[in-house]
């Protein structure tokens, strides 16, 4: 078992938590938010914390004494059906603490404290504490052999940019489980993608990761501020990563 970081990384998000009832709300999102909660769960783990999932739109619980809001990058109104959900969270009266994100547009409400994920979003959210991405904490086993040589991977969403290979695939399109994901990236021996958490996976399991831009800051400031120092390459488009891995 290994991780990219140690839990003495993710210390500023986690040691305010221990001795509290925590709930967690989780947030709509697709299997890279699923893999940063397979790591939340490992790290309450590790740190001590009680906690149990809460259900925002259900009546305020008696037994929680905060809830957590799930890490990823949906901060500001990009993504409204997360903003809702965080306007439910705040309804229930208890201190919100948000997890590791990163930001689309400003957004300054009544949160207790805020973890941002990438100096980018600090720009967004300038009081935010600076903490890793909760699966670079994930602590997972050594994989196989890769058994392919290039996998890409690319977005088909509205944080896709530039032109596209014709033969691509969105993985978080027929993955919905984090340990297939991780399956998936430990195949190939050398990855490209524009999906920051298939570059992780690829990054747990040792393998050649190039991470592209996408549509707003969030990866190419994820590689500055963690990934490069992994060993993570970055390029702007697929044309650019592809140059030095030809031959």
């Amino acid at each position: 078992m290994h991780a990219l970081l140690t839990p003495d990384a993710f210390a500023t998000v986690f040691e305010p938590l221990v001795g509290q009832r925590v709930g967690y709300v989780r947030p709509i999102g697709n299997v890279g938010d699923r893999l940063i909660e397979l790591a939340m769960t490992q790290l309450f783990a590790t740190f001590g914390i009680a906690w149990r999932l809460v259900d925002p739109t259900a009546p305020p619980p008696t037994d929680i004494d905060l809830l957590v809001f799930g890490g990823g990058g949906n901060m500001g109104t990009l993504y409204r059906n997360n903003y809702d959900l965080r306007t439910q969270a705040l309804a229930l009266g208890l201190p919100l603490v948000i997890l590791p994100q990163s930001f689309t547009s400003p957004e300054d409400r009544g949160f207790t404290r805020v973890h941002v994920r990438e100096r980018g979003s600090l720009a967004l959210h300038p009081t935010g504490i600076l903490a890793p991405d909760l699966a670079l904490g994930l602590d997972w086993p050594a994989p196989p052999r890769p058994d392919r040589d290039l996998g890409l991977f690319l977005r088909r969403d509205g944080e896709r940019t530039g032109w596209k290979p014709w033969k691509f695939r969105d993985p978080v399109k027929w993955i919905h489980d984090p340990v297939a994901y991780l399956a998936l990236a430990a195949r190939y021996r050398r990855i490209v993608t524009d999906r920051l958490h298939m570059a992780i996976a690829g990054l747990h399991a040792g393998r050649d990761v190039t991470l592209l831009a996408n549509g707003y800051h969030k990866n190419r400031s994820m590689h500055e501020t963690w990934l490069a120092a992994l060993g993570c390459r970055f390029a702007v488009t697929p044309q650019a990563a592809f140059r030095p891995l030809a031959g």
